[in-house]
């Protein structure tokens, strides 16, 4: 097949194109236009964060020695096709992590490697005007498919947004000129739509939603953790400078995600990683999305986001984790599974009395539940199914913090009951309360205790207590 590049790389996306479960929920109350294009705001807020919230927080230093493909300069490159070629997000993300990592040590070596990596950036920078764009060198095909194909040099949203976000924060911690200057000319370029100005990045689509653009062309891919990546970039350009029009930029890309959220969702499955795919599904994007929504959540104090960050908690948890699964005593069987659900092979024994095993996985087999795989026991290398509150994982798991607290309502005249746990999960104190009207109460925190998703309660009558999250209404 013979791919033009023209038909590639021009025109918009149009309604007609679009899968019916992937159009916009009706978000956004009013319209916002910046540097002369119109797009749809919801008034969302944007605040700073305390460094441990930091959306790029090291807490463990990155290794000395770069165990990943890099030039003879220590500057983050790609392979592709057998040779070396510069890759701006990984640059910038590198760059990034090098930077926490000197935040976290002082070690001058990380602060040297992170100044790499943006120097390399600003050699290759494309000017536009004021304007500098960071260029893909290579072609890529997204999702594999040659008709999707970006010819080098071709650009990105997502390099824009986390090289933006590296030369603000080097401009914060060596107070030089040169990387302000930098960031303000990234900045420009989220300023520059489709339309008005080539390259381009930035779009507005058919319903008046602004979108960051990871890959831009003819069909835009309307990739999600594309889309925050960039969002971050604006939240740290306007911490650096207080812009009004980052903020207004900030609006407007917050409200597409709020819009768009419930497409990429796959209830009971993981999240799709673009709106034009929605069956491209790779659960390593799934759990960057829940933690991409938990940071927006800190960074804009809008509840919804805090909500859809839950939903896909419950969907698809997080699976990596250590602990002691109770089993009951009787009947039960252990199954393991193709990558699809299939059942392979299977095994049953009877249990004279209450057991426990190891386990090292809590994953969602499709259309089958929650599961365990047991590392340990007659029972080992197989997965046995969640079933509260007689095979759970003794304790918690899945925990997250939320700051601020999170609002919601007990409903009038529905019982509502507090329990409080020691770590192996024992309920040591229970409480209960049916409130004779809606009742609010503050959540500072979720996890799953026993195999029930809980909250705890940090503000209304059952403080100090978890109760399930069901008994609920969040705001």
């Amino acid at each position: 097949m013979v791919v033009s590049r023209r038909s590639l790389l021009t025109g918009a996306l149009s309604s007609a194109c679009l899968p019916r479960a992937c159009l916009p929920e009706a978000v956004g109350s009013s319209r916002r236009t910046v540097a002369g294009f119109t797009f749809n705001t919801c008034g969302c807020g944007i605040f700073d964060l305390p460094r441990e919230s930091d959306p790029y927080l090291c807490r463990v230093p990155l290794p000395l020695v770069d165990a990943q493909p890099h030039d003879a300069d220590g500057v983050r490159m790609a392979e592709v096709g057998g040779r070396l070629y510069d890759h701006p997000v990984a640059q910038a993300s590198y760059g990034l992590g090098n930077l926490e990592s000197y935040r976290t040590t002082l070690r001058m070596a990380y602060l040297d490697r992170a100044r790499r990596q943006a120097d390399r950036l600003l050699s290759k920078a494309t000017r536009a005007g004021s304007a500098w764009y960071f260029p893909y060198p290579f072609s890529f095909d997204p999702h594999g498919l040659v008709t999707e194909r970006r010819f080098g040099p071709w650009y990105s949203a997502m390099a824009q947004g986390q090289a933006l976000s590296l030369f603000v924060r080097l401009a914060e911690t060596t107070e030089e000129l040169q990387y302000r200057t930098a960031a303000g000319a990234v900045f420009a370029t989220f300023l520059r739509p489709q339309g008005q100005a080539t390259p381009w990045t930035v779009w507005v689509d058919h319903a008046g939603y602004l979108w960051l653009e990871e890959y831009p062309g003819l069909r835009p891919d309307r990739t999600f953790n594309g889309l925050i990546f960039s969002l971050w970039g604006l939240w740290d350009y306007w911490r650096l400078t207080k812009d009004a029009r980052a903020q207004s930029l900030w609006d407007g890309a917050i409200t597409t995600v709020l819009a768009y959220a419930s497409s990429i969702r796959n209830a009971g499955w993981a999240s799709s990683y673009c709106m034009s795919h929605p069956w491209s599904i790779v659960t390593k994007y799934h759990l960057i999305h829940i933690v991409q929504l938990a940071t927006l959540y800190r960074m804009s104090h809008h509840p919804a986001l805090a909500r859809y960050a839950e939903a896909l908690v419950g969907d698809y948890p997080p699976p990596a984790l250590k602990g002691t699964v109770s089993l009951p005593a009787g009947r039960l069987t252990g199954f393991c599974f193709s990558s699809k659900g299939r059942v392979l092979r299977h095994r049953t024994l009877r249990l004279s009395r209450r057991a426990s095993v190891s386990t090292d996985n809590r994953v969602r087999i499709k259309n089958r539940g929650i599961w365990y795989r047991v590392t340990n026991g007659p029972l080992e290398g197989l997965y046995v199914p969640e079933s509260p509150p007689t095979v759970v994982l003794q304790g918690s798991c899945v925990s997250m913090d939320w700051d601020p607290v999170r609002s919601g309502r007990l409903a009038a005249g529905r019982e509502a009951v507090g329990r409080v746990f020691t770590a192996s999960g024992a309920v040591v104190q229970t409480r209960r309360v049916s409130p004779s009207e809606a009742t609010p109460v503050g959540v500072s925190r979720t996890a799953c205790w026993n195999g029930v998703r809980h909250a705890y309660v940090a503000d209304g009558p059952l403080t100090g207590y978890w109760i399930p999250t069901s008994s609920i209404r969040f705001s």
